[in-house]
């Protein structure tokens, strides 16, 4: 009597070796993934959002004038809802203030942003800060 093999094992036989190579591959990428996260957790120090703006360009445009501006989170902390304030000052007097707000900056991001005055801030002492931020 012929002896009748187990579909498992003939299904087995079937399997390419390349499969079991792509299987393999998949799996190393899987678990070094999941080690990698495991290993930041827990020993990455939790900063608060370390924020720096910096001026990119002032530029006029139609009405006034556009300050293009970089803000730089150098923290691992979000920071939402980030308020930017601009002002334009002559010598202690302000002249003209110009807020946004930045959905968000995430950890060790950068997000540009634009600030529109009136008047020239080549011609006045332009200042721009973080006014404060909320975290998610």
């Amino acid at each position: 009597m012929p002896e009748v093999k187990s579909d498992k094992s003939a299904r087995q036989k079937d399997v390419p070796i390349w499969e079991w190579m792509i299987a393999g591959l998949g799996l190393i990428l899987v678990l070094g993934s999941i080690s990698l996260t495991l290993y930041r957790a827990f020993t990455e120090e939790s900063t608060p959002p370390i924020l720096s703006i910096s001026v990119d360009s002032v530029s006029p445009t139609e009405g006034g004038f556009l300050v293009r501006f970089s803000v730089k989170n150098t923290g691992n902390q979000t920071a939402a809802d980030l308020n930017i304030e601009g002002v334009l000052k002559n010598g202690e007097e302000i002249e003209e203030t110009s807020t946004i707000a930045l959905t968000y900056a995430p950890a060790n991001s950068n997000r540009q942003g634009g600030l529109l005055f009136t008047k020239n801030p080549n011609e006045l002492d332009l200042q721009i800060r973080a006014m404060g931020y909320s975290v998610p």
